[in-house]
């Protein structure tokens, strides 16, 4: 019963730090739901060898996913407790060469090999990120963006509160 409560007391002393690390860098911690995140990468069609970025990778439940497709992909994390967590992960899962985690904002993030890019990301970080989107993604690249639209962009395809765009097209 013990070993319980240290565990129980452990999680939620985890989920106190995560917390209040995003409250004090502006940007709170909502990981994607298990479902969307299995449809956003059906809908991304990786593939071996493909480059995808996840912008604002939390605890990498999409890096794992996008890894198992064989694809290669980089987590750009600003909370200091989720990188730690998602290298840990990553290396307990032996995966360290498909997936790479980088504590740096979404704005600075390297988009210009990307095939996919994901992102979950509210309104005003969406509407300051677009410029950057549409402008250093390579054309034919896929974005998707889960619950956020994308401001002054029209999805290719709308499911399940996933937005889909390619860059390039209108």
């Amino acid at each position: 019963m013990q070993i319980i409560l240290l565990g129980i007391a452990a999680i939620l002393g985890f989920l106190f730090v995560v917390i209040l690390i995003s409250a004090l860098i502006g940007v709170p911690c909502l990981p994607t739901h298990s479902k969307q995140a299995r449809k956003m990468i059906e809908l991304a069609s990786l593939k071996d060898g493909m480059k995808a970025v996840d912008l604002g990778s939390g605890a990498g439940r999409l890096l794992f996913l996008a890894a198992k497709s064989g694809a290669k992909i980089v987590g750009y994390e600003l909370n200091p407790v989720l990188v730690i967590w998602s290298r840990l992960m990553i290396r307990l899962r032996g995966l360290s060469k498909n997936i790479r985690v980088v504590m740096k904002s979404v704005y600075k993030a390297d988009l210009k090999n990307a095939d996919v890019i994901f992102t979950f990301l509210m309104n005003g970080p969406m509407k300051k990120l677009e410029p950057k989107l549409f402008s250093e993604c390579k054309p034919g690249a896929t974005i998707i963006s889960y619950t956020f639209p994308i401001p002054g962009h029209e999805p290719v395809h709308v499911e399940d509160g996933i937005f889909v765009y390619k860059v390039g097209e209108v």
